[in-house]
């Protein structure tokens, strides 16, 4: 890793990059409906949740945080995104009480699995003197989910879209992180799952960017890995 050219901080994108969501968003979406309604199956939810997700996702100005765009901050925006499924799905539960359940639920460190190589990656990293960092399109709950999962003492700069009130992919977020870090963009790379948020967000920003692609779907045009031990080869 101390090969010429090197970065001097890696950040990384969190969801599937660094964590999961064990079981799947869906379930846990259709086992609180059940709960409040009729039976559900996880398999009805998700196409519906993805939907929703990519309707909501263009409905915000592009870079600008997706959770300041409504009245009532996050919270409305998951109750506006749960109303959409519960509406999809003609589902009968009373969304307020099922979005107390979910926000809770997905506050809880139990649901996420950290993928297994990440300690030592970061471990190996931070002993080569690499600086890192996190920038996240999250609600404000990510930094008390890290410190819950025993990740946040690992990162100097923690950027999180909800409370940078940008997103990914526009470059300003990218650019904080840096900055933040006391580093030029191009010093710094950036880690994650996501083409566009991920990829072309740090790039429009001139940072070097990596694609964690774990289930192999997507093509050689990018610079990818496997999981983030793949990070070894390509930092030398």
């Amino acid at each position: 890793m101390g090969a010429a050219g090197s970065p001097q901080a890696v950040l990384f994108d969190v969801g599937g990059t660094l964590i999961e969501c064990r079981p799947g968003a869906a379930q846990v979406y259709a086992g609180a409906l059940s709960r409040w309604g009729a039976p559900v199956s996880a398999a009805a939810v998700a196409p519906v949740f993805a939907e929703v997700w990519g309707e909501l996702t263009q409905a915000h100005p592009r870079g600008l945080d997706r959770y300041h765009q409504v009245k009532g901050s996050e919270r409305e925006w998951w109750g506006e995104f749960l109303r959409r499924v519960l509406a999809r799905l003609g589902h009968p539960a009373p969304w307020e009480p099922v979005l107390d359940e979910l926000m809770e639920e997905f506050a809880r460190p139990e649901l996420w699995h950290v993928f297994p190589e990440v300690g030592e990656v970061l471990d190996r990293l931070a002993s080569r003197g690499i600086r890192l960092g996190v920038v996240s399109n999250w609600d404000s709950r990510l930094p008390a989910l890290l410190e819950r999962l025993g990740l946040a003492g690992y990162f100097q700069a923690v950027l999180v879209s909800a409370l940078e009130r940008v997103e990914k992919p526009g470059p300003e977020i990218f650019r904080r992180a840096a900055e933040r870090l006391g580093l030029d963009a191009a010093r710094c790379t950036h880690v994650g799952d996501s083409p566009l948020d991920d990829v072309r967000g740090a790039e429009s920003a001139g940072m070097r960017a990596v694609l964690v692609d774990r289930g192999d779907r997507f093509g050689d045009t990018y610079v990818k890995v496997r999981d983030l031990r793949g990070l070894y080869e390509l930092f030398g």
